[in-house]
């Protein structure tokens, strides 16, 4: 007499793992809180009902552990590189995940998602036209007049060449960010001492170089410390901290060799 009743479905704990660590770095590299991506890498796990499914992430990479005793072990570990911050991939990785975990999407369907998943981007012009406008009205805000408003968008120039020299080099953000404020500190110098007397420097510089500030890094760095993740909280205030003072680097040679250019000659 044959049964009506399923088989229930065998699940590929390792094809578990592989998921949960790929949305983990998907996440971490689009630059979500430590404690977001470790909750999203547990919610995925705890779909094979182990004993033990433990998630340890860093902000340089993701330790994941499945562990019981009738089964066995499953351990990964997976370095963490460059970032680039994207909320609408979180978002997207974020809405995969729930959906598996609730059982509208199959664990296979989950992994292909994620694998094929096309990220949340712009078109280079409009991002580019984006920075430009933002140092404008930044100089505007913090003081300028509408001469600070154009220079501000000539210094806006400068980032959107270190973004294109950037995706050829693969440049570090120290040196990168060091870069572009250099030539903005001394491009707002150069304004001031030959075509505007009058313009303002401190709204200019402090507008223009706003879009590099690490306003994201601090924030997330924040977050995650009062979530209890000290580690990765000191970390994410470290890299902020770097990336200011490369910003504040860049400024201070730029306007000192710009200042000695003009005495020698």
């Amino acid at each position: 007499m044959k049964s009506d009743s399923k088989k229930p479905e065998v699940i590929d704990y390792h094809l578990v793992a592989d998921t949960a660590m790929l949305a983990g770095e998907m996440m971490l590299v689009a630059g979500a809180e430590t404690y977001r991506v470790e909750d999203t890498i547990s919610r995925i796990l705890k779909t094979t009902n182990f004993a033990r499914c433990d998630a340890f992430v860093v902000t340089t990479g993701i330790m994941l552990t499945l562990e019981d005793w009738q089964i066995g072990t499953i351990s990964l570990n997976r370095r963490v590189g460059e970032k680039q911050t994207n909320l609408g991939n979180i978002e997207k990785i974020n809405d995969i995940s729930r959906k598996y975990c609730s059982g509208e999407l199959t664990l296979k369907e989950t992994f292909h998602q994620l694998k094929h998943m096309n990220s949340v981007s712009y078109p280079d012009w409009l991002t580019y036209i984006a920075l430009v406008l933002c140092s404008s009205c930044f100089a505007v805000i913090l003081g300028g007049t509408a001469t600070e408003f154009w220079v501000a968008g000539f210094n806006g120039l400068f980032i959107v060449l270190g973004r294109m020299i950037n995706k050829k080099l693969k440049l570090n953000s120290f040196v990168l960010n060091l870069f572009t404020s250099y030539l903005i500190a001394f491009s707002s110098f150069f304004f001031q001492s030959t075509v505007f007397p009058k313009l303002l420097l401190e709204p200019l510089i402090a507008g223009s170089v706003m879009v590099l500030l690490p306003g994201m890094a601090m924030t997330t760095g924040i977050r995650d410390t009062l979530e209890g993740d000290f580690m990765s909280g000191s970390a994410r205030m470290i890299e902020a901290f770097v990336i200011a003072a490369s910003i504040a680097v860049g400024i201070g040679v730029g306007l000192s060799s710009c200042s000695a250019f003009f005495s020698f000659f």
